[in-house]
């Protein structure tokens, strides 16, 4: 089973960082002082609703694992929209003559090719489609303005500790990499890696939820491994569905 998941942020008033002790006290905050418990002559619902969100963002294993649920909830509601409004503007484009040939044209040579490998892009591209050389994804990711206004390296929106391990492979090499992830933003991803790399050099990226294509934008040393910045160029989603946080996670 799948769902849409809830802001639980918005309905504790609460911001994605917030302490513990800042759930706890917003939550008392709702229930007793604005008098929002049924007991106190509260709405149902919305008491349900705000009970709901404290069991989720009281509980330390289950916030890690809705917050990284919402933030690929998020990530997939901002392809959607970037979808709409490419599907906006071309169909204005192809209202004028030559107007798709021209935006064609226009496009910059980072455009035209796969990221990793050069290989030249099929003339349409969508959520799935990936390189017919080396199988990276490449549609790209939410861009400033579809969602969020986040920019990578501005703490704007949710980003989420993630702790489990990935698998890259920089472009040219053929062996993958084990890393450990720190976290993921809406464009962008850091982790930690035993071996150093260049500003600039791009890699495939995946792991259990998406595999994309990222350059690394930032590499620093950090005890007796190099914490690696990247922003995200490419990506698709491993999963096709909605997503599910169990309660007795």
């Amino acid at each position: 089973m799948s769902k849409i998941l809830p802001d639980y942020y918005s309905i504790l008033k609460v911001p994605p960082d917030a302490s513990p002790e800042v759930i706890k006290a917003s939550y008392r905050r709702l229930m007793v002082t604005l008098k929002m418990h049924p007991d106190l002559g509260g709405d149902h619902e919305l008491a349900a609703q705000i009970n709901e969100a404290y069991a989720v963002l009281g509980d330390k294993v289950k916030r890690v694992a809705y917050a990284r649920m919402y933030l690929l909830q998020r990530l997939r509601t901002a392809q959607a929209a970037s979808r709409a409004k490419e599907h906006r503007s071309s169909g204005s484009a192809s209202a004028r003559p030559g107007a798709a040939a021209a935006a064609n044209a226009a496009k910059s040579p980072s455009d035209r090719y796969c990221p990793l490998c050069r290989v030249a892009k099929p003339q349409s591209i969508g959520p799935e489609t990936r390189c017919e050389r080396c199988r990276s994804p490449l549609y790209p990711p939410p861009q400033p303005g579809d969602y969020g206004h986040e920019l990578f390296g501005r703490r704007r929106s949710a980003r989420i500790a993630k702790t489990h391990r990935a698998i890259i492979t920089p472009a040219g090499q053929s062996q993958g990499i084990t890393v450990k992830m720190r976290d993921l933003s809406l464009n962008g991803i850091s982790f930690y890696s035993e071996q150093a790399m260049a500003v600039e050099q791009m890699f495939k990226f995946r792991d259990p939820t998406l595999e994309a294509v990222a350059v690394v934008v930032s590499c620093r040393k950090r005890g007796p491994l190099y914490s690696v910045h990247a922003r995200l160029l490419t990506v698709v989603f491993l999963y096709r569905t909605g997503v599910f946080v169990s309660s007795s996670a």
